[in-house]
């Protein structure tokens, strides 16, 4: 019997009286060897394996490497105690469940009781204990774990005796199918082959042989290959036959008889005769895998005259099905991009006034309140709120800022932004911008200079369009024209209309991104501070061509750009006529 190591390292062995009984190891853990030595002296009559520890770390590393049917720890040792010993086997899933009993000669206060129990302990004895009573209460475990094992071994050949019950009803299942499957391929319409793992023909049905041309006799053995040709599809069942490329025989071997769960799908290839013609045919397979040996079954047919009378229909139809097929391709074609159109205006109706009222009114609060913080209407700010609350107000603020674009954006594709005509004065409408970007140009430390003729015209178009427009232009040029100074040009059309044109001397736009940029989203410059949302180029073009006029951008790079807009002057008279006509029914 193994008792643990002895003071020298050596393990001390003992012999039971009834060695042929089975045995469970007892682990005790104190850091006295004395009190190693009284538990041996207790526990010794039992007859099962004792194992010493002299510390926790110790009991823990042999808790790691050996099941025990129960632990006997000591409380008060040095380093890790007896109730932290306990919460680290408690922790591990499979010493989770091995008894503890806790011995102590110290800790007989009712807490200590308490934190031994609470750690995982079956039992709490105080030292001097009565050498009968603890190895009554250890027999009890170990018998308990025992007939737990003993438990487990029976439950273990319980399993093993089902699983060869069941192995055998499947066997007796597979020899029964075998023996229908015989008489199924006698007495077949259809040609029935199987060949083995060897891609040799074993079995050759009367309609085989009507087939092909041969006899049982002849086809027997034979590879399969030289009657059908299965193509290069190798990973059907039909093709498999094994291991492609000469797969060893027990490649697929187990325990148990198997078959397909069915047929595969109906396939097609190429018959061959003895006489050297082809003939196509259709073919399901399935897989039937032994212990030592696999078969696959081909189940087919010939399909000359199907496919005759096939080809000969398909010639006859072939036209008329193809101009069927244009047609219907069109029309479901037609059929998506409209209900995509319905969707996409359906979604935009209801981005309209889920983007004018949800986002809007939030931003405008965000955009309020930070500005009366800003003006210290609720108290005086320290320097990191004023920064703080100043950048809160520039998001909000570029938020606007692409909320208004994208809606404006939206209403120009939709056709349902509306033209309010009427007299403008050029070039005043220009200078008066000069005005309002005057605070962003000197931000920018950059000159605006504008070249205008000193009398003005009028021409008749949307003056806010047009501000919109040249807004956009001015602010541009101002963000990136390098710090440089921006030439502003206003002159009159010949039509009575007005030409502006920006230039600044910026970093320059290349020829190949001359339309790009005035597309959706498109920013090529991110090394502004404020690049905004890219949608301004997009939109000013769409109002400028909304108003009858172009933008236009002439470029070069080093040099700056220069942004070209030509508005028209629309005819007098109809503008004259649409006003009146709108006082009238606003009058009714």
């Amino acid at each position: 019997m193994r008792v643990g190591p002895a003071e020298d390292g050596r393990e001390i062995e003992a012999m039971s009286p009834a060695s042929s009984a089975p045995k469970a190891t007892i682990l005790m853990v104190d850091d006295r060897v004395e009190n190693l030595v009284a538990l041996e002296a207790v526990l010794q009559p039992l007859g099962h394996d004792l194992v010493r520890a002299l510390s926790g770390d110790e009991a823990l590393r042999k808790v790691l490497h050996e099941d025990f049917a129960l632990i006997l720890l000591d409380v008060q040792m040095p380093g890790m105690n007896g109730f932290e010993v306990a919460q680290f086997i408690k922790s591990r899933a499979r010493s989770r469940h091995t008894p503890i009993i806790f011995l102590t000669a110290i800790s007989k206060e009712e807490e200590y009781v308490f934190e031994g129990y609470s750690a995982g302990a079956v039992d709490y004895l105080f030292k001097p204990f009565n050498p009968n009573i603890l190895r009554s209460k250890v027999a009890v475990f170990v018998d308990l774990y025992l007939k737990e094992q003993q438990l487990r071994e029976q439950a273990e050949q319980l399993r093993q005796s089902e699983l060869r019950e069941l192995d055998l009803l499947h066997r007796t299942r597979l020899l029964e199918s075998e023996a229908r499957y015989a008489q199924v391929i006698n007495a077949a319409t259809d040609a029935i082959i199987t060949y083995d793992w060897s891609r040799k023909i074993t079995a050759f049905n009367a309609a085989a042989e009507r087939t092909f041309g041969l006899t049982a006799e002849e086809a027997m053995s034979r590879p399969i290959d030289e009657l059908i040709d299965l193509g290069d599809d190798k990973s059907s069942s039909a093709a498999a036959g094994g291991e492609q490329g000469g797969g060893e025989k027990g490649a697929d071997s187990n325990d148990r008889n198997e078959t397909d769960a069915g047929a595969s799908p109906t396939q097609e290839a190429t018959g061959k005769r003895p006489d050297g013609s082809t003939f196509p045919l259709e073919f399901t397979a399935s897989t039937l895998k032994l212990k030592d040996e696999r078969f696959e079954t081909l189940i087919l047919r010939d399909i000359t005259e199907r496919r005759r009378a096939e080809e000969l229909l398909r010639t006859q139809k072939e036209s008329l099905e193809g101009t069927m097929e244009e047609l219907r391709a069109l029309n479901e074609e037609l059929n998506e991009r409209t209900i995509e159109l319905e969707r996409a205006m359906g979604a935009r109706s209801r981005f309209y006034a889920s983007m004018s009222h949800e986002l809007r009114t939030p931003i405008n609060a965000i955009l309020g309140y930070s500005a009366l913080l800003l003006d210290n209407i609720y108290g005086p700010l320290n320097e990191k709120q004023v920064a703080s609350i100043t950048r809160t107000n520039m998001a909000g603020t570029h938020l606007l800022e692409l909320v208004n674009d994208i809606l404006d954006l939206s209403k120009i594709e939709a056709g349902k932004l509306e033209l309010q005509y009427e007299a403008v004065s050029f070039p005043n409408l220009v200078r008066d911008l000069f005005v309002t970007v005057a605070p962003f140009a000197e931000k920018h430390s950059v000159q605006l200079d504008l070249e205008a003729p000193e009398t003005s015209w009028t021409a008749y178009t949307d003056p806010r369009k047009v501000r919109q427009i040249a807004l956009n232009l001015l602010s541009n040029a101002i963000k990136f024209g390098s710090g440089k100074p921006v030439t502003v040009s206003c002159t009159e059309a010949e039509d009575g209309g007005m030409v502006l044109e920006v230039k600044d001397q910026g970093p320059g736009i290349a020829v190949a991104d001359f339309d790009r940029i005035f597309e959706e989203f498109v920013q090529l410059d991110q090394t502004v501070s404020d690049p905004g949302t890219g949608l301004g180029l997009p939109i000013s073009r769409r109002l400028a061509e909304l108003l009858g006029g172009s933008l236009s951008v002439e470029s070069i790079v080093g040099e700056g750009s220069t942004f070209r807009l030509i508005v028209p002057s629309a005819d007098q008279d109809a503008v004259v006529a649409a006003s009146n006509a709108v006082v009238a029914v606003d009058s009714n």
